[in-house]
């Protein structure tokens, strides 16, 4: 396979591919905790609340005792409501934390490999350019480690597609925000 059409799809999936997985694919969907957690924690609240409506409709031998019971019991159904939320928040933080090491290894694996095919062929030119054209201030810049004159070096297009790509992505990506 030739060096431009390589480097400029890998350069390509480098640019939406991170962000499919962040946005669009949720990996942590397949490591979900069990749903027993739920369904114990919501049990917890079911009989609190039980509790608190026996604790209302029962008769009491004063207001007082009533009032307690009360008290206690609704502080039941509070400890088990926070108890619940916290457990939730707990496994939207590790969803979270889930995706996001997703998003950064799916970077960091497409660059490292898009650094390895750089620097295997960094000899080789990408585009060679006719002599009739001039990159007269960059020409040294351009063909960095290939030494051929009027070339576009591999890392130059690596960095130039990745630019590239990264503009016109963010670019449709506001338009359709």
């Amino acid at each position: 396979m030739e060096l431009l059409p390589l480097i400029a799809l890998l350069s390509l999936i480098n640019t939406i591919l991170p962000d499919f997985i962040r946005n669009y694919l949720k990996v942590s969907r397949f490591w979900k905790t069990s749903r027993a957690d739920g369904r114990l924690w919501q049990s917890e609240i079911d009989a609190a609340r039980e509790e608190l409506e026996n604790v209302r409709n029962a008769e009491h031998s004063g207001e007082y005792v009533k009032a307690i019971k009360t008290l206690r019991a609704e502080r039941k159904v509070a400890d088990a409501e926070a108890k619940f939320k916290s457990a939730k928040n707990i496994d939207a933080f590790k969803e979270m934390g889930i995706d996001t090491v997703a998003y950064y290894v799916s970077k960091v694996l497409l660059a490292l490999i898009l650094i390895i095919v750089s620097i295997l062929n960094r000899s080789t030119p990408v585009i060679v350019i006719d002599l009739r054209i001039s990159l007269a201030p960059f020409t040294g810049l351009l063909s960095f480690p290939t030494g051929v004159y009027n070339a576009i070096s591999v890392p130059v297009w690596a960095f130039s597609c990745n630019v590239t790509f990264r503009l016109i992505y963010n670019m449709i990506m506001k338009r359709d925000a």
